[in-house]
């Protein structure tokens, strides 16, 4: 079983604003919370020019075309290969 609720690409991401996204995949490695962001990361494309700050589990987005940036928050929902990903804004 398989299931990929995630945006296309940041730009999408930055659109969507609030949020919560689910990977589940039984086909994959199993993996962490540190892991899975980074796996997120990677899925969306994430360029290193946009993230602001890089903490295990928490990452925070910036972007050109908008006046806020993203905080992402990696966790578990159960097992090392489903995960979820809560998106907040978060303006300076």
């Amino acid at each position: 079983m398989n299931k990929y609720n995630v945006p296309e690409d940041i730009d999408e991401l930055f659109e969507n604003g609030e949020e919560t996204y689910t990977i589940v995949d039984y086909n994959i490695e199993s993996m962490d919370n540190i892991q899975s962001m980074s796996f997120f990361l990677e899925l969306l494309n994430i360029p290193d020019d946009n993230i602001y700050l890089y903490d295990g589990t928490m990452v925070i987005l910036k972007h050109n075309n908008y006046d806020y940036k993203l905080r992402i928050d990696s966790g578990g929902l159960g097992d090392f290969y489903s995960h979820k990903f809560d998106i907040t804004i978060e303006y300076d």
